[in-house]
C-alpha cells in the first residue's frame, strides 16, 4: 500500500508541475500579475521538484534495482505507476523517460523468466515508448545515430511479434488479449519505417508487411482466434500507413511502380472511410476526416504521375483552407501542418513567383497563429515533428519573415522562458560588449576581419548589432528538443542531457543556411565551451580557432549570467545575485571564462548596467512576452 502511495504521489506532483509551468495568459488582466504568478508557480515547482528527486533517488532507483527477483505484486505496482505516467487525465505521458526504464526493466525480466504472456503485455508498452522516442530523437537531425538507435530497437521488437504471429505459434498463444496485442503490434511496428531515405529494399520491406497485415483482416485463421479484434480499425490503419508512406515529396524513394501500388491503396482507404464514415467518426479520435483521406488521395495521386504540380498545388490550398484552424488533435494537426511542408517542399527556393511570396507569407502567418493557440498545458511533442520540418524547409524572403524573426516567435509560442531567455542573453550580451568596445576595444581584434583598434572603431555599431544577434540566436537549436527541456520535475537522466548537448549544433546547421543568419552560426556552436576549451559541447568544436572567440566568450557570459540569476524555467535552484555570480565568474577566470570579462564586469557603470538589466529590464522583458502571447492568442485564427 505504501509502495502504490508513493508512486500515487509522484504522479500527481509531477502533473501539477506540468499545469504550473503553463499558465494561461488568459487568467490574468496584466503583464506584472502573469509575471508574479510565473515566479510564485516556480518557487512551488521547485519545492515539488526536490519531493520527486528525493523519491527517485532514495525509494524509485533502488526499488528498481534491487538484485531479489520482484514478487508479482510489485511487478503489477510498477505497471500501474507506469499506466500512470502514460495515461494520465491530461491525456499525454508526463514522463517518459521514466517510463522507458520501468519498461526496459519489466520486458527484460519477463523474458528472463521465459513468461512469453508477461512478455507480450511488457512490450506492448515497451514499443509505444521507444516509437516516442524514435520520434522524438527524429528530429535532431545532426546526430541521426540517435533515432537511428531507437529505430534498431523498435525493429528488434517488431521481429519478436512477426514471430509469434506465425500460425503456428500464434495459434499456440491461448490468451486472447495477448493475440490481439500480437497483430496490433505487428501493425504498429511498421512506423518504425518512417524517416528512412532512399533504401529500396527497405521500402520493399515495409511495402511487403503492410500488404500482409491487409491479408489478415481477410484471413479466416485469424478472425476465429480473435473474433472481438476491430478488423475494420485495423485495415484502416494498413491503408493509412501505406498511405503515408510517400511525405515529403516522397522522401523515401518508392519506386513508380511502387507509388502507383501506394496510390491504389489509398483510394481503397478513401473508399473505407467513405462507406464507414459513422463507424470511423467514433472509433477515430484524433480529428481524421474525409479531408485527411483526400489529402492522401492527391498526394499520392500527384506522385504517381496522373496530375501535374500546378494541379497538385491548387488542391493542396483548397484542402488546407477548408482545415479547422483550431482543431489541434492529431488528424488535424497533420493536415494544418504537414500540407504547408507539403507546399514548401514544391517552391523553388531561387526562382519563386509573386504568387509563391504571398502563399509563403500566409502560411507563415497560419503557423505562428496556430502555435500561439495551442491550448494551454496540450504536448507539443506531436507538433514539433512538422514545425522543426518546416523550420529546416524555410523559406527567407527578403519582404518577410526572417529565420532570426520565426524562430524567436517559434519560442514564444512554444515554451515563453526559452525565449525571455535569449532576449535576456541577447541584451546582457550587447552590454558587455559595448562597454568592452569601450574599454578594451583591443579584445575584439579578429572580429569581422578588424585587424586594429581602429578598425574596431569603424565598425563599432557593426560589431554590436552581430554581438547582440547572435545572442538572440544562441539558443534556436532548442526548438528540436522543447519537450525535453519541458522536464521540471526532476534531474535529467543520462539520455535527457545527451539530446540537451545537441542543440549548438542544431542552431549552428539552422543558422548557417540563411544569408540573415550565417555570420551567426558559430557563435551558437560554441556558447557551450569553456574559454580555455577543456570543457563543454560541442567537443570536437575549439572556438580558439574562431574569429568570433571574443563573441563566443560574451554569449558563453551572458548565457550563464541569465540562468544564474533568473528563476522562471529552472526550479532545481534558486536564483543567484549578481555579486554571487561575479565571483564565480573570478573563479572560473581563464578556464571558464575569459580573463578580461571579471575586470569588465567591476567597472561601476558596467556593474551598474547588468544589475539594471537583471532587474528593471528582466521584468519589462517579462511583460513584452506577456503582452506578445495575449496579442497572438486575441487574433483569430
Amino acid at each position: 500500500m505504501l509502495i502504490n502511495e508513493e508512486f500515487k504521489k509522484y504522479v500527481e506532483r509531477t502533473s501539477r508541475i506540468r499545469s504550473l509551468s503553463s499558465p494561461s495568459i488568459g487568467d490574468f488582466d496584466n503583464a506584472d500579475d502573469y509575471a508574479l504568478k510565473l515566479h510564485k508557480n516556480f518557487e512551488t515547482i521547485g519545492k515539488l521538484a526536490k519531493e520527486n528527486r528525493e523519491f527517485l533517488n532514495n525509494f524509485f532507483y533502488p526499488y528498481l534495482d534491487k538484485t531479489s527477483k520482484l514478487e508479482t505484486s510489485e511487478i503489477n505496482q510498477l505497471v500501474s505507476f507506469s499506466d500512470s505516467l502514460i495515461n494520465p487525465e491530461a491525456g499525454e505521458c508526463l514522463d517518459l523517460p521514466i517510463v522507458s526504464i520501468i519498461t526496459d526493466k519489466l520486458a527484460s525480466l519477463a523474458s528472463e523468466e521465459g513468461n512469453i504472456y508477461q512478455e507480450i503485455k511488457e512490450k506492448d508498452v515497451q514499443i509505444g515508448v521507444i516509437y516516442d522516442l524514435m520520434i522524438i530523437t527524429k528530429r535532431l537531425t545532426s546526430y541521426p545515430e540517435i533515432s537511428e538507435h531507437y529505430r534498431d530497437l523498435g525493429f528488434k521488437i517488431s521481429e519478436f511479434y512477426f514471430d509469434l504471429l506465425k500460425k503456428e505459434k500464434f495459434e499456440k498463444i491461448e490468451d486472447e488479449e495477448c493475440r490481439e496485442i500480437i497483430v496490433t503490434n505487428t501493425r504498429f511496428s511498421i512506423a518504425f519505417y518512417e524517416g528512412i531515405k532512399n533504401n529500396p529494399n527497405k521500402n520493399k520491406e515495409q511495402i511487403e508487411k503492410l500488404l500482409h497485415m491487409l491479408e489478415l483482416a481477410d484471413d479466416p485463421f485469424y478472425q476465429k482466434l480473435i473474433p472481438n479484434y476491430e478488423w475494420r480499425y485495423h485495415k484502416y490503419r494498413a491503408l493509412q500507413y501505406l498511405s503515408m508512406s510517400t511525405d515529403k515529396q516522397n522522401a523515401a524513394g518508392f519506386s513508380k511502380e511502387q507509388i502507383l501500388l501506394i496510390y491504389k491503396k489509398t483510394q481503397e482507404l478513401s473508399d473505407l472511410f467513405i462507406s464507414n464514415k459513422d463507424y470511423f467518426a467514433e472509433i477515430l479520435q484524433g480529428g481524421e476526416s474525409e479531408a485527411f483521406c483526400e489529402f492522401f488521395l492527391i498526394h499520392n495521386k500527384f506522385f504517381a504521375g496522373l496530375i501535374d504540380k500546378e494541379a497538385y498545388e491548387k488542391a493542396l490550398i483548397n484542402i488546407y483552407n477548408k482545415c479547422d484552424k483550431k482543431d489541434y488533435r492529431a488528424g488535424a494537426g497533420y493536415l494544418n501542418l504537414h500540407i504547408p511542408l507539403e507546399l514548401f517542399l514544391l517552391i523553388d527556393k531561387k526562382h519563386y513567383s509573386m504568387k509563391d511570396q504571398n502563399l509563403i507569407q500566409t502560411i507563415y502567418k497560419n503557423l505562428l497563429s496556430y502555435a500561439f493557440h495551442m491550448p494551454n498545458g496540450e504536448s507539443i511533442s506531436s507538433m514539433l515533428e512538422y514545425y522543426c520540418d518546416i523550420i529546416d524547409e524555410f523559406i527567407e524572403d527578403p519582404s518577410g519573415y526572417t529565420c532570426e524573426q520565426m524562430m524567436l516567435q517559434y519560442l514564444a509560442a512554444f515554451h515563453p522562458p526559452t525565449y525571455v531567455h535569449s532576449i535576456m542573453v541577447g541584451l546582457i550580451t550587447e552590454c558587455l560588449c559595448r562597454h568592452l568596445l569601450n574599454q578594451m576595444p583591443e579584445k575584439l581584434i579578429g572580429v569581422l576581419d578588424c585587424k586594429s583598434v581602429d578598425n574596431i572603431k569603424e565598425k563599432y555599431d557593426e560589431i554590436l548589432n552581430l554581438a547582440y544577434h547572435s545572442a538572440c540566436c544562441h539558443d534556436f537549436g532548442k526548438t528540436t528538443i522543447i519537450d525535453t527541456i519541458f522536464v521540471y520535475g526532476r534531474r535529467l537522466l543520462d539520455m535527457e542531457f545527451d539530446l540537451i548537448k545537441t542543440h549548438p549544433k542544431t542552431g549552428y546547421n539552422l543558422l548557417k543556411k540563411y544569408a540573415s543568419t550565417r555570420q551567426y552560426a558559430e557563435v551558437a556552436l560554441g556558447h557551450h565551451k569553456w574559454y580555455d576549451n577543456s570543457r563543454g559541447y560541442p567537443e570536437d568544436f575549439d572556438t580558439s580557432k574562431s574569429s568570433l572567440k571574443p563573441i563566443i566568450d560574451l554569449v558563453l557570459c551572458a548565457d550563464c549570467l541569465d540562468a544564474a540569476t533568473d528563476t522562471v524555467g529552472r526550479s532545481y535552484n534558486s536564483g543567484k545575485k549578481l555579486d554571487d555570480f561575479i565571483k564565480e565568474l573570478k573563479e572560473g577566470s581563464g578556464t571558464r571564462y575569459a580573463p578580461w570579462l571579471s575586470e569588465l564586469i567591476k567597472i561601476p557603470e558596467v556593474y551598474s548596467d547588468i544589475q539594471y538589466i537583471l532587474t528593471s529590464r528582466r521584468k519589462q522583458t517579462y511583460r513584452e512576452t506577456f503582452y506578445l502571447l495575449r496579442d497572438m492568442q486575441e487574433r483569430d485564427i
